[in-house]
């Protein structure tokens, strides 16, 4: 499907394109702790062409107790965006998820001004401007409806800024601004003053989980064309 997609893009939208001209490859990489503890991972690799950008989206945990495993979760995320005069947009999206033996897909592609979801809980038509659950795009803290990638359910959000503070960053101290969601999900997120992804805490079946980026803070992840929308990065300090 991501290919079909790709191919209608660059022969129907070519001219709105504004990634850039050379095909590019990066990522952001993540440990993820349990009340602490590392048990997992969480990597984003973003690959840009002339027609698209292409975010690949891999989560890996699990709970041992001694030689047992007794809680494993994966989940991958296959995410297509095309860059307009409106910013960037989702083209396309596939996931499949395993959370603990239960398995979930999610599915959909852009249609007109809209967004066709064809697998997952909110299948039909939704708006064009959606976003998903991956927290890479700042985009996302001006939406108050969020596709779930795991369940593609709307969730309903509302996002509270609550100013810049200090994070550990690839093991180093760096200014992010933190942000707090409430509603449907409840978590808080952190964002670099370039806006990219710093950091992400939140409550699960009674542990805090937290997410601690292991990229430099330095490291240029998303070329200039893909990064968040001039609003929204005027925002940041």
């Amino acid at each position: 499907m991501i290919r079909q997609v790709l191919a209608a893009l660059a022969i129907c939208l070519g001219g709105l394109i504004s990634l850039p001209a050379a095909a590019t490859s990066r990522e952001i990489f993540f440990t993820v702790e349990r009340n602490g503890t590392p048990f997992g991972t969480h990597s984003l690799r973003f690959e840009t062409t002339p027609q698209a950008l292409t975010v690949s989206v891999a989560i890996d945990l699990k709970v041992d107790f001694g030689p047992i495993t007794v809680f494993r979760y994966t989940h991958r995320n296959r995410e297509v965006w095309t860059a307009g005069a409106g910013g960037l947009r989702l083209a396309a999206l596939d996931t499949q998820t395993d959370d603990d033996g239960a398995t979930f897909r999610t599915a959909g592609v852009a249609l007109g001004q809209g967004f066709r979801l064809s697998e997952g809980e909110a299948t039909g038509v939704l708006p064009g401007d959606i976003v998903p659950t991956s927290y890479w795009h700042r985009a996302s803290l001006e939406r108050r409806a969020w596709l779930d990638t795991q369940s593609g359910r709307l969730r309903q959000v509302r996002v509270q800024p609550l100013g810049p503070e200090s994070v550990t960053v690839a093991g180093q101290p760096v200014t992010a601004n933190r942000y707090r969601v409430t509603g449907d999900l409840e978590m808080d997120l952190w964002y670099l003053p370039n806006g990219e992804w710093a950091g992400l805490e939140f409550s699960a079946r009674g542990s805090l989980i937290r997410y601690r980026r292991q990229t430099p803070a330095d490291v240029a992840v998303l070329p200039e064309g893909v990064k968040p929308a001039p609003a929204l990065a005027s925002a940041a300090p």
